[in-house]
């Protein structure tokens, strides 16, 4: 009899995401003028908790005939343990804990961390993002495929429009208005709340103590933690002053079909009602002066699943499991 485990696909995203890094490095020494030997930086947190699957990328980058040096740098660090070449091309120089007069030339800084105000402690953090960025080195991601990300970004692109606002996508989707209407048929509402009509709008719901209960206020961070729901939205934004509900956007609650599956959470076994959130990775390297796509893959997938009663979904904060796709 065949195994139902046998129709979980195969999950490439360790191999997939270590070539994308892989191809940014090979594609800095094939093009640079290099007057140190090359490595990559995972720029981390200090202390780390996400540091396992970090690692896994690392064990990736060394399972190849021409071996990735991979140092690790924390970001409080970076003013400390790097420098600018003083040349026209800026390179990022890596000097080396252990052995000082020991240097490498930066090509790929893979961020995992710069992305919540607690790495920007001072000014000296500020100063070190700016290091990193006015340098050679290729970022992953640049800061503005960062700042892309951003919920206010979302926001902006996923506003309900009208015949007097017209969408945004217009500037990115030429002359074509029905492939613009398909992309936003498969957008939730998700609302400023600012003082535009569409703000004003938001905030009538978002103080309404019914009409609330469909929306879901996000600040700009990532990681779990950090939203507010529901009826908590009311006395969440009485609490605050109404020049700060401006750096918040509301979005309609996605309501998925209901599933029941068990989940492994602190060693013990959990079954009951779940929701799954289904993300798909990509690498994609461009050269930023012509707009030339030289690398763009499918990088493999996560999936995380948490109770249907918990509101916030972070895996690393907690609230979610990591899990497998079943084909059916």
């Amino acid at each position: 009899m065949k195994s139902e485990g046998l129709d979980l696909p195969k999950n490439e995203s360790i191999t997939s995401l270590a070539a994308g890094l892989r191809v940014a490095f090979d594609t800095y020494k094939s093009t640079s003028q290099l007057i140190h030997e090359c490595c990559i930086i995972f720029l981390v947190q200090d202390p780390e908790r996400n540091i396992f699957d970090q690692r896994h990328l690392e064990y990736a980058l060394q399972q190849n005939s021409s071996s990735t040096p991979v140092f690790r740098l924390p970001f409080g660090e970076i003013l400390s343990r790097t420098s600018i070449a003083e040349t026209s091309k800026r390179q990022l120089l890596y000097h080396l804990p252990s052995h000082p007069s020991k240097v490498f030339e930066v090509a790929v800084v893979y961020f995992r961390a710069g992305y919540g105000p607690s790495d920007y402690p001072d000014e000296s953090a500020w100063k070190a993002r700016l290091q990193i960025e006015r340098s050679n080195a290729i970022k992953c991601p640049t800061i503005l495929t960062q700042l892309a990300g951003a919920k206010k970004v979302q926001q902006v692109l996923a506003t309900p429009t009208s015949p007097e606002t017209p969408s945004i996508l217009n500037r990115f989707i030429k002359d074509s208005p029905k492939e613009i209407e398909e992309l936003e048929n498969t957008f939730t509402n998700i609302y400023p709340l600012d003082e535009s009509p569409s703000g004003l709008a938001a905030r009538k719901l978002a103080t309404n103590p019914s009409d609330c209960k469909d929306y879901v206020l996000k600040p700009q961070r990532e990681g779990g933690g950090n939203n507010t729901y529901r009826t908590a939205i009311p006395p969440f934004l009485k609490s605050l002053p109404e020049t700060r509900w401006k750096s918040y956007i509301l979005m309609e609650i996605i309501t998925p079909p209901p599933v029941h599956n068990i989940i492994l959470r602190n060693g013990v076994l959990e079954q009951g009602g779940v929701i799954c959130e289904l993300g798909v990775y990509g690498t994609c390297l461009w050269d930023q002066g012509t707009g030339k796509i030289i690398h763009n893959e499918e990088a493999g997938y996560l999936l995380r699943t948490k109770g249907d009663k918990s509101e916030e979904g972070g895996v690393a904060a907690g609230f979610g499991s990591m899990d497998s796709c079943r084909l059916v």
